[in-house]
């Protein structure tokens, strides 16, 4: 299980996936037509774990697999799931972000304006509106990598300053947005725009 320790139990494993995800017991229970009392018995092992389709069930529900319900050990990711939130992660953790006094200075005409990058981000707005969830994650890297050139374009120049700022605003709070909806909200406060 990625970042829990096999000493939990499967009704524990819920609990930390339904609080990871922003659900009560209620919510929850509700998703499964079960009782919050049942959940709550589950959650705390005053009663068995469910059976295996209703295991099925909840790691539907958390989007989490199931081995991770079961506290199978995960070695190596399933590259067919196609998950980008470590692309994200990575984006918003980059040297470059954390550290900019280790890059030297780009030449201005390399730098994106922000009017088209407006345009893409505004896209990815339009997917996340639309329940189009993977493929806002799968932009956001591009886009946090742009933004961040944004911010370095908006600090050399003085006539777009202000757009250069909007646009990189604009996308690091649709990745906190995004981030903290499929309960990822570990790294979404990273996802703000660094301070000038």
């Amino acid at each position: 299980m990625r970042g829990l320790g096999d000493h939990l139990s499967i009704g524990e494993r819920i609990a930390f996936y339904r609080k990871r995800r922003g659900y009560t017991q209620e919510v929850l229970a509700g998703l499964v037509g079960r009782s919050t009392d049942w959940l709550a018995k589950i959650e705390t092992g005053r009663r068995k774990p469910p059976r295996i389709d209703m295991l099925a069930e909840l790691s539907r529900i958390l989007r989490v697999p199931l081995g991770d319900l079961l506290g199978q050990t995960v070695l190596v990711e399933d590259e067919r799931q196609q998950d980008d939130v470590p692309a994200v992660r990575d984006a918003l953790m980059s040297p470059r972000r954390l550290s900019r006094l280790l890059y030297g200075s780009e030449a201005e005409t390399q730098l994106p304006t922000p009017a088209p990058v407006a345009v893409r981000v505004e896209q990815a707005w339009n997917d996340y509106q639309g329940g189009r969830l993977g493929s806002v994650i799968a932009a956001l890297p591009v886009l946090l990598q742009t933004a961040q050139e944004l911010e370095d374009r908006a600090a050399r120049r003085g006539d777009d300053r202000s757009d250069c700022w909007a646009v990189s605003a604009r996308t690091h709070h649709l990745a906190a947005t995004t981030l903290a909806k499929i309960g990822e909200s570990d790294i979404s406060h990273g996802s703000l725009p660094s301070a000038r």
